[in-house]
């Protein structure tokens, strides 16, 4: 036996240890992946989750956690027209029943003025504040006549407490269970509650949805006003699964017939399906180890970026098709190389800061090498159906090249990458406003606001932050700043405000608030008890009871009734952290906007605006994938530069020049380039560099250039077409695929036309062996 025979049996056994090796890994992946799957491993579905980790101090995250869950766990239905509290009922037990909202604990049944009896002689309602003694003496009157206050006569003859708890409802009165109002002349029954689960659970969002339903039919007439988060996430969640019927199904459709209309044979269809599937099995279970917690997006955008990994099988495929005489050892330079390439496009990712960008790296990563082993490994061990379609397509495209000598499209091409270039650094421009990102329909967005304008409450967007050493300095702060936002709330250019302060006043507040009562008092009591015909002896009675008032503490306050919905606006001292409070804010106009930011300025007040953090850490981390990027590209051009010497630009075209051109249609259009865009270019970027190199290992092989436009053909079908979604970030990166993957095509004649390299190794001597 010669001794490359014997190289050869030792290289074979060699490899097919490697196949079972790889077997025995994708099967502990499968397990680990189905331990995952029934124990209940989290997923996320926020988008904020992968934003790099706040540099805020503790109390501020405090604030956000509260005032978010809050704000994502409420529910409020608004039940109008002539409905009858019976319907409210009804629809608020069969949220209940379908477990839709919590039950009410046990305290929220009990009146809203339970508890805070013995308290009220320090709370004084505006409305009573400003009447004098005739109008005390005229309330006391009326409340002697209303059927179940007789108790309250010698207590709380002039109903400070219910004054003090109507002022705390602002536009509802409470009738019976449910908060109400009128508007516009119509009645409104307010039906809310806490979530079950999270906004984003499809089961209870489901769940929600038969319930409306089935109270719309049995009430067709009754209008709703929804308002949550639970809405616009079930609206989305509808949305996604409508898109994926319809434009997934059409990719999938257009990529089995596009790939059929070239091989002609199922096995070999199969064949390119199984590494995408191989790369996501080992992608999926080691990125939700690694993280504790997989993404929702992280899957999304993961698994289209080793879409790239197609291209690998493609070229194997083709190679064996068109070229079945040829070792396929030729092939590997060029497919390890593209690997490396994308690779370090997202290696180097991992260095960041940003822990969305390093989930998503590493699951690309993962992916693409899980892929391309079960190229190397796999596929040349399956047997390969020849078609003669396969060879009539690759014979037509090989006529689509530069003829030699030509000059005007390279002059086309120049002017193009100038023009580009001068669209990018005079138009282009960023966007960071998250609100394009809203995928809520108009209908549901106008149910939101006007259930917001109709019962008042914060969108959970911006508040202040006020801080001190003691409760006591926290309310008497909050007094203070209470001046400027009343004034901006009469103005009307703040919307709505709520803070603690304005149901539990300060120490110094309640003092001369039982100081005022008594005063009132002498001049009010003689009044109502001559108008009632009582004995005036009944004043010394009446007055006695203002003896044993007692101040009002937060604590009793939140532990209350109607304290409940304050509970997020306050956080409570630690042996860490000092007091503080949060105001809401609603929606303001930029004159309010500026007096606010003013009042941040002092000590202890921080004022945040959500939204706008948010865009901040969306553009930081858009900025921080552009740097990367273009730091991998500069040290993949290093290593092209070694390789391929001056004939490195060749390899850069088809990636950089499509990038280039891209950029440039966005300047022209005005169109503000997001995160979404630059994670379409990443998928751009991948499959150029391929084309690249092939078009230089293999610039004369009919069988690269099919693959190349294979490559980009199933991707422009597999994400390309997301253009035509109503998900902004789906459209975002769809339509920067379509443009990104069609230049990428057009400028591989460009990259082809200089032929194979006569400096890189011929490997068509070597031993043809299966791999």
């Amino acid at each position: 036996m010669s001794e490359s025979t014997q190289s050869d049996l030792q290289a074979s056994r060699a490899e097919r240890a490697g196949a079972w090796v790889w077997v025995s890994i994708l099967l502990a992946c499968a397990l680990l992946l189905g331990f995952q799957i029934t124990t209940g491993s989290a997923w996320d579905t926020r988008i904020t989750s992968l934003l790099p980790d706040s540099p805020q101090a503790e109390l501020v995250e405090q604030a956000e956690g509260q005032l978010t869950s809050a704000f994502e766990n409420r529910l409020i239905i608004l039940v109008g027209g002539e409905a009858s509290a019976d319907q409210a009922s009804q629809l608020l037990q069969q949220l209940r029943t379908n477990r839709v909202l919590q039950p009410a604990p046990a305290e929220q049944l009990a009146p809203p003025n339970a508890g805070l009896s013995a308290q009220r002689y320090h709370l004084l309602a505006k409305s009573l504040a400003d009447a004098d003694a005739q109008t005390w003496a005229a309330r006391a009157v009326s409340r002697l006549y209303a059927p179940g206050l007789e108790s309250e006569l010698r207590n709380d003859p002039f109903g400070l407490l219910d004054a003090w708890i109507n002022q705390q409802l602002g536009p509802l009165q409470l009738t019976g269970e449910f908060p109400a109002f009128r508007q516009n002349g119509k009645s409104w029954l307010m039906v809310s509650g806490l979530l079950t689960g999270s906004p984003y659970d499809l089961q209870l969002q489901q769940r929600l949805g038969a319930s409306l339903e089935a109270f719309q039919t049995s009430y067709p007439v009754t209008p709703l006003l929804r308002a949550g988060l639970v809405f616009h996430a079930a609206a989305g969640a509808s949305q996604a699964r409508q898109e994926i019927s319809s434009i997934g199904l059409g990719s999938l459709l257009g990529i089995l017939a596009l790939l059929w209309l070239v091989f002609r044979h199922v096995r070999t269809l199969l064949s390119l399906l199984v590494p995408l599937a191989c790369g996501l099995l080992f992608a999926l279970p080691l990125t939700w180890l690694l993280f504790g917690t997989l993404n929702l997006l992280t899957l999304a955008f993961g698994a289209s970026l080793i879409g790239v990994a197609i291209d690998y099988a493609l070229h194997l495929q083709c190679a064996r098709s068109l070229n079945p005489e040829r070792p396929l050892s030729r092939l590997w330079p060029a497919l390890a190389l593209g690997l490396l390439s994308s690779l370090a496009a997202y290696l180097v990712q991992l260095a960041t800061p940003l822990p969305g960008l390093r989930q998503m790296a590493t699951f690309a990563l993962l992916g693409l090498l899980g892929s391309w082993i079960t190229v190397r490994l796999w596929l040349p061990r399956l047997s390969v159906q020849h078609h003669p379609a396969t060879l009539r397509l690759a014979n037509k495209l090989a006529l689509l090249q530069l003829p030699a000598g030509a000059r005007y499209p390279w002059v086309i091409l120049a002017a193009l990458a100038l023009l580009s270039a001068a669209l990018i650094l005079t138009g282009l421009k960023g966007s960071n406003d998250l609100r394009q990102l809203n995928t809520s329909p108009v209908e549901l967005i106008n149910e939101q606001q006007q259930v917001q304008a109709m019962v008042g409450g914060p969108s959970g967007r911006r508040y202040l932050l006020v801080s001190a050493p003691d409760q006591t300095a926290v309310l008497e702060k909050l007094e203070q700043l209470d001046t400027v936002l009343a004034d901006l709330a009469a103005n009307g250019t703040l919307g709505y405000y709520r803070h603690i302060a304005q149901a539990v006043p300060s120490a110094t507040s309640q003092q001369n608030n039982l100081e005022r009562i008594k005063q009132r008092y002498s001049k009010a009591l003689p009044l109502f008890l001559s108008q009632a015909g009582l004995p005036p002896a009944m004043a010394d009675q009446m007055r006695q009871a203002t003896e044993q008032a007692q101040p009002l503490s937060i604590e009793q306050w939140l532990a209350s009734p109607l304290g409940q919905r304050d509970q997020a606006l306050w956080i409570a001292s630690t042996a860490e952290s000092e007091p503080a409070a949060i105001i809401a804010l609603g929606d303001m106009d930029a004159a309010a906007l500026g007096q606010i930011q003013q009042l941040a300025q002092q000590d202890g007040i921080v004022f945040q605006d959500t939204l706008e953090r948010l865009s901040q850490q969306f553009s930081h981390l858009r900025n921080t994938i552009a740097l990367w990027l273009a730091a991998a590209v500069l040290g993949l051009t290093l290593v092209f530069a070694w390789r391929y010497r001056t004939a490195a630009w060749r390899v850069l075209l088809p990636p950089v020049g499509a990038v280039l051109l891209t950029l440039g249609i966005f300047a022209a259009g005005s169109t503000g380039l997001t995160l979404f865009h630059l994670l379409g270019l990443l998928l751009v970027l991948g499959i150029g560099l391929d084309a690249g190199i092939f078009s230089v290992e293999h610039a004369d092989s009919r069988a690269a250039w099919l693959a190349v436009t294979l490559s980009c053909s199933s991707s422009l079908l597999a994400f390309g077409l997301l253009a035509l979604s109503s998900t902004p970030a789906l459209a975002q990166m769809g339509t920067t695929c379509l443009i990104g993957l069609t230049c990428t095509w057009l400028l591989v004649p460009f990259a082809r036309a200089g032929g194979t390299l006569a400096h890189l190794p011929d490997r068509s001597s070597a031993p043809s062996s299966t791999l």
